[in-house]
Protein backbone atom coordinates (compact mmCIF):
# COMPACT_ATOMS: atom_id res chain seq x y z
CA UNK A 1 0.00 0.00 0.00
CA UNK A 2 2.68 2.65 0.84
CA UNK A 3 4.59 1.84 -2.35
CA UNK A 4 1.42 2.23 -4.43
CA UNK A 5 0.65 5.60 -2.88
CA UNK A 6 4.20 6.82 -3.50
CA UNK A 7 4.06 5.64 -7.13
CA UNK A 8 0.82 7.53 -7.58
CA UNK A 9 2.39 10.67 -6.10
CA UNK A 10 5.42 10.30 -8.36
CA UNK A 11 3.25 9.86 -11.46
CA UNK A 12 1.21 12.92 -10.50
CA UNK A 13 4.26 15.13 -9.94
CA UNK A 14 6.06 13.84 -13.02
CA UNK A 15 3.02 14.46 -15.21
CA UNK A 16 2.52 17.94 -13.80
CA UNK A 17 6.15 18.92 -14.33
CA UNK A 18 6.40 17.60 -17.87
CA UNK A 19 3.11 19.02 -19.14
CA UNK A 20 3.74 21.72 -21.77
CA UNK A 21 1.90 24.52 -19.94
CA UNK A 22 2.92 26.39 -16.79
CA UNK A 23 0.92 25.72 -13.66
CA UNK A 24 0.70 25.41 -9.90
CA UNK A 25 0.01 22.29 -7.84
CA UNK A 26 -0.88 22.36 -4.13
CA UNK A 27 -0.30 19.13 -2.20
CA UNK A 28 -2.03 18.81 1.16
CA UNK A 29 -0.27 16.56 3.67
CA UNK A 30 0.75 16.35 7.32
CA UNK A 31 4.09 17.49 8.72
CA UNK A 32 5.25 13.87 8.86
CA UNK A 33 4.28 13.24 5.24
CA UNK A 34 6.29 16.17 3.86
CA UNK A 35 9.34 13.87 3.87
CA UNK A 36 7.79 11.66 1.20
CA UNK A 37 6.84 14.62 -0.96
CA UNK A 38 10.39 16.01 -0.82
CA UNK A 39 11.87 12.55 -1.42
CA UNK A 40 9.80 11.98 -4.56
CA UNK A 41 10.61 15.47 -5.86
CA UNK A 42 14.33 14.85 -5.26
CA UNK A 43 14.15 11.56 -7.19
CA UNK A 44 12.48 13.31 -10.14
CA UNK A 45 15.10 16.06 -9.93
CA UNK A 46 17.94 13.52 -10.17
CA UNK A 47 16.60 12.07 -13.40
CA UNK A 48 15.71 15.47 -14.93
CA UNK A 49 19.09 17.12 -15.65
CA UNK A 50 17.59 19.55 -18.15
CA UNK A 51 15.34 21.16 -15.53
CA UNK A 52 16.25 23.20 -12.47
CA UNK A 53 14.56 22.22 -9.21
CA UNK A 54 14.35 24.64 -6.29
CA UNK A 55 13.14 22.49 -3.40
CA UNK A 56 12.87 24.30 -0.07
CA UNK A 57 11.65 22.48 3.06
CA UNK A 58 12.42 25.20 5.63
CA UNK A 59 9.62 25.74 8.18
CA UNK A 60 7.22 28.61 7.51
CA UNK A 61 7.20 30.99 10.49
CA UNK A 62 5.90 34.04 8.63
CA UNK A 63 5.99 35.59 5.13
CA UNK A 64 8.92 37.96 5.71
CA UNK A 65 11.11 35.46 7.59
CA UNK A 66 10.33 32.74 5.05
CA UNK A 67 11.25 34.87 2.04
CA UNK A 68 14.40 35.93 3.89
CA UNK A 69 15.32 32.24 4.22
CA UNK A 70 14.56 31.64 0.53
CA UNK A 71 16.76 34.58 -0.42
CA UNK A 72 19.67 33.43 1.74
CA UNK A 73 19.36 29.88 0.35
CA UNK A 74 20.21 31.33 -3.06
CA UNK A 75 23.20 33.21 -1.69
CA UNK A 76 21.49 36.60 -2.04
CA UNK A 77 20.97 39.44 0.42
CA UNK A 78 17.40 40.11 1.60
CA UNK A 79 15.71 43.32 0.42
CA UNK A 80 13.58 44.34 3.42
CA UNK A 81 12.09 47.42 1.75
CA UNK A 82 9.86 45.30 -0.53
CA UNK A 83 6.89 43.17 0.43
CA UNK A 84 7.47 39.41 0.76
CA UNK A 85 5.19 38.80 -2.22
CA UNK A 86 7.18 41.08 -4.52
CA UNK A 87 10.48 39.65 -3.28
CA UNK A 88 9.32 36.08 -3.92
CA UNK A 89 8.33 36.90 -7.48
CA UNK A 90 11.66 38.68 -7.97
CA UNK A 91 13.49 35.52 -6.86
CA UNK A 92 11.54 33.46 -9.38
CA UNK A 93 12.37 35.96 -12.12
CA UNK A 94 16.06 35.73 -11.24
CA UNK A 95 15.99 31.94 -11.35
CA UNK A 96 14.13 31.93 -14.65
CA UNK A 97 16.72 34.32 -16.07
CA UNK A 98 19.48 31.80 -15.27
CA UNK A 99 17.86 28.98 -17.27
CA UNK A 100 19.72 28.22 -20.50
CA UNK A 101 18.04 28.51 -23.87
CA UNK A 102 16.00 25.52 -25.00
CA UNK A 103 13.60 23.09 -23.38
CA UNK A 104 14.29 23.72 -19.71
CA UNK A 105 11.89 24.20 -16.81
CA UNK A 106 12.12 25.79 -13.38
CA UNK A 107 10.37 23.70 -10.73
CA UNK A 108 9.77 25.84 -7.64
CA UNK A 109 8.80 23.46 -4.82
CA UNK A 110 8.03 25.29 -1.59
CA UNK A 111 7.37 22.41 0.80
CA UNK A 112 7.67 23.75 4.37
CA UNK A 113 8.21 21.02 6.93
CA UNK A 114 5.98 22.97 9.30
CA UNK A 115 3.57 25.87 8.82
CA UNK A 116 3.40 27.97 11.99
CA UNK A 117 1.50 30.87 10.39
CA UNK A 118 -1.31 29.41 8.22
CA UNK A 119 -2.78 32.81 7.37
CA UNK A 120 0.61 34.18 6.33
CA UNK A 121 1.32 31.12 4.23
CA UNK A 122 -2.06 31.36 2.52
CA UNK A 123 -1.39 35.02 1.73
CA UNK A 124 2.01 34.28 0.19
CA UNK A 125 0.77 31.17 -1.62
CA UNK A 126 -2.12 33.04 -3.23
CA UNK A 127 0.33 35.21 -5.15
CA UNK A 128 1.65 32.02 -6.80
CA UNK A 129 -1.80 30.67 -7.64
CA UNK A 130 -2.46 33.41 -10.15
CA UNK A 131 -2.01 32.74 -13.90
CA UNK A 132 1.68 32.14 -14.63
CA UNK A 133 2.97 33.89 -17.73
CA UNK A 134 6.29 32.09 -18.17
CA UNK A 135 5.75 28.68 -19.81
CA UNK A 136 8.91 27.32 -18.14
CA UNK A 137 7.62 27.71 -14.59
CA UNK A 138 6.08 24.94 -12.48
CA UNK A 139 5.08 25.79 -8.89
CA UNK A 140 4.51 23.08 -6.29
CA UNK A 141 3.30 24.10 -2.83
CA UNK A 142 2.79 22.02 0.28
CA UNK A 143 -0.15 22.96 2.48
CA UNK A 144 -1.51 21.48 5.72
CA UNK A 145 -4.26 18.89 5.61
CA UNK A 146 -7.07 20.43 7.65
CA UNK A 147 -9.99 18.66 9.34
CA UNK A 148 -12.17 21.65 8.45
CA UNK A 149 -11.68 23.41 5.08
CA UNK A 150 -10.68 27.09 5.03
CA UNK A 151 -11.94 29.13 2.11
CA UNK A 152 -8.73 31.17 2.02
CA UNK A 153 -6.36 28.18 2.24
CA UNK A 154 -4.01 27.49 -0.67
CA UNK A 155 -5.23 23.91 -1.06
CA UNK A 156 -8.90 24.90 -0.98
CA UNK A 157 -8.36 27.72 -3.48
CA UNK A 158 -6.57 25.44 -5.93
CA UNK A 159 -9.13 22.66 -5.51
CA UNK A 160 -12.07 25.01 -6.14
CA UNK A 161 -10.50 26.94 -9.01
CA UNK A 162 -11.89 26.42 -12.53
CA UNK A 163 -8.48 27.40 -13.94
CA UNK A 164 -7.00 24.41 -15.79
CA UNK A 165 -3.53 25.52 -14.73
CA UNK A 166 -4.23 25.04 -11.01
CA UNK A 167 -4.28 21.61 -9.39
CA UNK A 168 -4.77 20.20 -5.89
CA UNK A 169 -3.88 16.79 -4.47
CA UNK A 170 -4.51 15.33 -1.02
CA UNK A 171 -1.60 13.03 -0.16
CA UNK A 172 -1.96 10.70 2.81
CA UNK A 173 0.51 8.11 4.02
CA UNK A 174 -0.07 7.43 7.74
CA UNK A 175 3.05 6.74 9.77
CA UNK A 176 1.62 3.51 11.23
CA UNK A 177 1.00 2.10 7.75
CA UNK A 178 4.53 2.94 6.62
CA UNK A 179 6.18 1.57 9.77
CA UNK A 180 4.35 -1.75 9.60
CA UNK A 181 5.12 -2.18 5.91
CA UNK A 182 8.81 -1.31 6.31
CA UNK A 183 9.22 -3.67 9.28
CA UNK A 184 7.55 -6.53 7.42
CA UNK A 185 9.78 -6.00 4.39
CA UNK A 186 12.97 -5.82 6.48
CA UNK A 187 12.11 -8.99 8.40
CA UNK A 188 11.21 -11.08 5.36
CA UNK A 189 14.28 -13.07 4.18
CA UNK A 190 12.39 -14.09 1.03
CA UNK A 191 12.09 -10.52 -0.21
CA UNK A 192 14.55 -9.44 -2.88
CA UNK A 193 17.64 -7.57 -1.59
CA UNK A 194 16.63 -4.47 -3.55
CA UNK A 195 13.42 -4.40 -1.47
CA UNK A 196 14.87 -5.41 1.90
CA UNK A 197 17.88 -3.10 1.82
CA UNK A 198 15.98 0.24 1.80
CA UNK A 199 13.69 -1.08 4.55
CA UNK A 200 16.66 -2.10 6.69
CA UNK A 201 18.24 1.32 6.21
CA UNK A 202 15.03 3.12 7.14
CA UNK A 203 14.85 1.16 10.38
CA UNK A 204 18.56 1.70 11.02
CA UNK A 205 18.09 5.45 10.60
CA UNK A 206 15.23 5.41 13.08
CA UNK A 207 17.27 3.34 15.53
CA UNK A 208 20.15 5.80 15.20
CA UNK A 209 17.77 8.59 16.18
CA UNK A 210 16.76 6.63 19.29
CA UNK A 211 20.35 5.85 20.26
CA UNK A 212 20.13 2.12 19.43
CA UNK A 213 23.55 2.15 17.83
CA UNK A 214 24.39 -1.58 17.91
CA UNK A 215 21.10 -2.56 16.26
CA UNK A 216 21.42 0.21 13.65
CA UNK A 217 25.02 -0.80 12.87
CA UNK A 218 24.01 -4.44 12.43
CA UNK A 219 21.35 -3.48 9.87
CA UNK A 220 23.80 -1.33 7.90
CA UNK A 221 26.34 -4.16 7.81
CA UNK A 222 23.62 -6.55 6.64
CA UNK A 223 22.92 -4.23 3.70
CA UNK A 224 26.61 -3.88 2.78
CA UNK A 225 26.75 -7.69 2.49
CA UNK A 226 23.80 -7.77 0.05
CA UNK A 227 24.06 -7.76 -3.76
CA UNK A 228 22.39 -4.38 -4.16
CA UNK A 229 22.82 -1.28 -6.29
CA UNK A 230 26.12 0.59 -5.64
CA UNK A 231 24.17 3.70 -4.65
CA UNK A 232 22.39 1.72 -1.92
CA UNK A 233 25.74 0.31 -0.76
CA UNK A 234 27.07 3.85 -0.56
CA UNK A 235 24.06 4.96 1.47
CA UNK A 236 24.50 2.03 3.89
CA UNK A 237 28.17 2.90 4.38
CA UNK A 238 27.36 6.59 4.88
CA UNK A 239 24.79 5.70 7.53
CA UNK A 240 27.31 3.34 9.13
CA UNK A 241 29.76 6.24 9.36
CA UNK A 242 27.08 8.39 11.03
CA UNK A 243 26.44 5.62 13.59
CA UNK A 244 30.13 5.17 14.34
CA UNK A 245 30.57 8.90 14.77
CA UNK A 246 27.69 9.08 17.22
CA UNK A 247 29.35 6.21 19.08
CA UNK A 248 32.54 8.33 19.27
CA UNK A 249 34.58 5.90 17.13
CA UNK A 250 35.89 8.69 14.93
CA UNK A 251 38.65 6.80 13.13
CA UNK A 252 36.26 4.01 12.14
CA UNK A 253 33.75 6.64 11.07
CA UNK A 254 36.34 8.25 8.79
CA UNK A 255 37.13 4.87 7.24
CA UNK A 256 33.47 4.03 6.60
CA UNK A 257 32.74 7.53 5.34
CA UNK A 258 35.67 7.44 2.91
CA UNK A 259 34.50 4.13 1.43
CA UNK A 260 30.95 5.50 1.25
CA UNK A 261 32.21 8.52 -0.67
CA UNK A 262 34.12 6.32 -3.12
CA UNK A 263 31.03 4.17 -3.75
CA UNK A 264 28.78 7.23 -4.13
CA UNK A 265 31.11 8.89 -6.65
CA UNK A 266 31.38 5.65 -8.64
CA UNK A 267 27.59 5.25 -8.61
CA UNK A 268 26.98 8.90 -9.51
CA UNK A 269 24.67 9.31 -6.50
CA UNK A 270 25.05 13.04 -5.85
CA UNK A 271 22.90 13.23 -2.68
CA UNK A 272 25.04 10.51 -1.04
CA UNK A 273 28.22 12.19 -2.28
CA UNK A 274 27.11 15.42 -0.59
CA UNK A 275 26.10 13.66 2.63
CA UNK A 276 29.33 11.66 2.87
CA UNK A 277 31.54 14.62 1.98
CA UNK A 278 29.84 16.89 4.53
CA UNK A 279 30.11 14.19 7.21
CA UNK A 280 33.79 13.65 6.44
CA UNK A 281 34.31 17.41 6.68
CA UNK A 282 32.73 17.37 10.14
CA UNK A 283 35.01 14.52 11.18
CA UNK A 284 38.13 16.16 9.76
CA UNK A 285 37.34 19.39 11.59
CA UNK A 286 36.63 17.46 14.80
CA UNK A 287 39.96 15.62 14.49
CA UNK A 288 41.86 18.85 13.86
CA UNK A 289 42.44 18.64 10.09
CA UNK A 290 40.92 21.85 8.67
CA UNK A 291 42.60 21.46 5.26
CA UNK A 292 40.99 18.06 4.77
CA UNK A 293 37.67 19.52 5.92
CA UNK A 294 37.90 22.26 3.27
CA UNK A 295 38.67 19.67 0.59
CA UNK A 296 35.60 17.63 1.54
CA UNK A 297 33.39 20.71 1.66
CA UNK A 298 34.60 21.80 -1.78
CA UNK A 299 33.58 18.39 -3.13
CA UNK A 300 30.19 18.69 -1.44
CA UNK A 301 29.70 22.14 -2.95
CA UNK A 302 30.42 20.85 -6.47
CA UNK A 303 28.18 17.81 -6.05
CA UNK A 304 25.22 19.75 -4.62
CA UNK A 305 24.18 21.16 -8.00
CA UNK A 306 20.68 19.86 -7.30
CA UNK A 307 20.33 22.01 -4.16
CA UNK A 308 21.59 25.64 -4.13
CA UNK A 309 20.92 25.82 -0.38
CA UNK A 310 23.37 22.99 0.31
CA UNK A 311 25.92 24.63 -1.97
CA UNK A 312 25.57 27.88 -0.05
CA UNK A 313 26.01 26.10 3.29
CA UNK A 314 29.12 24.27 2.09
CA UNK A 315 30.62 27.53 0.75
CA UNK A 316 29.86 29.35 4.02
CA UNK A 317 31.67 26.65 6.00
CA UNK A 318 34.66 26.77 3.65
CA UNK A 319 34.91 30.53 4.08
CA UNK A 320 34.59 30.22 7.86
CA UNK A 321 37.35 27.58 8.03
CA UNK A 322 39.66 29.63 5.85
CA UNK A 323 39.07 32.75 7.92
CA UNK A 324 39.64 30.86 11.19
CA UNK A 325 42.82 29.33 9.81
CA UNK A 326 44.17 32.78 9.01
Amino acid sequence: MPAARLRLLEQLLDGFITRPEPGALVVACSDLEVFYLVHVLTCIDERSPADRFWIVADPFTGPRAYVDALTVSLGLDPEPSQTPELRLHALLEQLLATLPQGDHRLVCALTPAQIDDPDGFALLARTLLRPLADPRLRVILRDDRRPQPRDTGAFELAAASPDNHLFAHDFSLPHELVTADVQATADDPNRAPRERAPALLQIASRELGHGKLSAALARCEAVTAMPVDPAVQALALALKADILRQGHDLEAAVSAGSVALEHAVAAGSLPVVVHAAMALADLAEQLGYPTDAITCLALAERAAVFNPDLQHRARARIDALKEHRC
